[in-house]
């Protein structure tokens, strides 16, 4: 099995996982701690990693779930960035692949970090880790982007792919750091809908490069 199969075997795990984790979630939102469930419009993803949910119950399988999810997609994502480096191997490209690992890595240890930060124990820690976490992440793609387009054997679409992930990602920075605030139920949905909307654009765009990475390389592995 490939890198980049692993890390879409890795994708569909801990999506599954985390699925389980909303459904193991008791209830409560920022703003109303009556509410009963995993809330998909006023629970952000981080909520389901809190060890004692907002409605005061435990909810200490669903942060397990949470933590396992967010852990299993992090190496399944980090080995398939390896596979592009791999990839994107001619002179030209090899220093901005190396400068994409290293970002990468350090986003990784970043997203680690609020898996294991609890929002109801170390708030302010878990915060600043997810807003260091998503403004490093843009510039991964931006510098793979740049790395697709100097391989000469490397299909334009991959450039054009690694862009829009870079776009995506950037537009959320600006709505995290300057979007609605969170305390009207207004502003909450559109963060917590932003949230998951550059979640699922991010995961299918990586997953789409990596069926293409495979293909490319078992092309490669032919003509060889």
């Amino acid at each position: 099995m490939t890198l980049f199969a692993r890390g879409r075997q890795a994708t569909v795990v801990a999506t599954a996982l985390a699925l389980l984790a909303m459904l193991s979630y008791p209830g409560g939102t920022m703003l109303d701690h009556s509410t009963r469930g995993y809330q998909l419009f006023q629970n952000f993803l981080s909520d389901l990693g809190m060890t004692v949910a907002y409605d005061g119950r435990a909810n200490g399988i669903g942060a397990l779930l949470f933590v396992a999810s967010l852990t299993i997609l992090v190496f399944g994502l980090g080995g398939a960035l390896l596979g592009f480096v791999r990839l994107y191997n001619s002179p030209d490209a090899r220093p901005f692949v190396r400068g994409a690992m290293l970002l990468g890595a350090v986003d990784a240890l970043s997203f680690l970090g609020v898996a294991v930060t609890p929002e109801n124990r170390v708030l302010d820690l878990h915060v600043r880790l997810t807003f260091f976490a998503f403004r490093v992440f843009p510039l991964v793609p931006l510098l793979l982007a740049i790395a697709s387009r100097r391989d000469a054997r490397i299909p334009k679409r991959f450039t054009i792919g690694w862009i829009v992930l870079t776009i995506v990602l950037s537009v959320y920075v600006v709505m995290l750091g300057w979007g609605p605030d969170l305390t009207t139920v207004e502003g909450l949905t559109t963060q917590v809908v932003s949230q998951k909307l550059v979640a699922l654009f991010a995961i299918s765009i990586l997953f789409l490069q990596s069926l293409e990475a495979d293909r490319m390389a078992g092309r490669t592995q032919v003509i060889a």
